[in-house]
């Protein structure tokens, strides 16, 4: 699977940020999507210091949109999100840099490298107004 569960509710919270337009805090935000407060809290840190979300502290404190809904790509939250570069699987460009050192022996990279090549193209088309437009269909 090419998502988790995480860049789901990511991509849940970011929706509901883009329509609310207001900052708001991770207790509202996880009751209106229906995600565990702590998960979410996660989450949107880890958002803030990709520059994804703007964090504000105080009594009217919360999360807010960083950025407009067609200037986030779904590939940067995935990436985000998950910490990770790979959304398949971790296979390297180029096959001397094999990450396990099997690239005499491995028969699929030319496989994997393609798969990967091509999400990685496909996402980084769509971004989080694609998301709220394809909503509304």
């Amino acid at each position: 699977m090419v998502f988790t569960r995480s860049t789901g509710y990511a991509l849940l919270a970011l929706s509901e940020l883009a329509i609310l337009n207001v900052a708001i805090d991770t207790a509202h935000l996880s009751e209106r999507i229906c995600v565990s407060k702590y998960f979410l809290a996660k989450l949107l840190q880890n958002l803030s210091k990709k520059g994804i979300v703007k964090s504000f502290k105080g009594v009217k404190g919360g999360f807010i949109l960083n950025k407009q809904p067609n200037e986030i790509k779904i590939i940067d939250v995935f990436k985000s999100v998950e910490d990770r570069e790979f959304l398949v699987y971790e296979c390297a460009n180029e096959k001397t840099d094999c990450p396990q050192n099997r690239a005499s022996v491995c028969s699929i990279w030319p496989f994997l490298n393609l798969l990967e090549d091509d999400i990685s193209k496909y996402l980084e088309k769509f971004t989080l107004e694609d998301v709220l437009r394809m909503r509304n269909c």
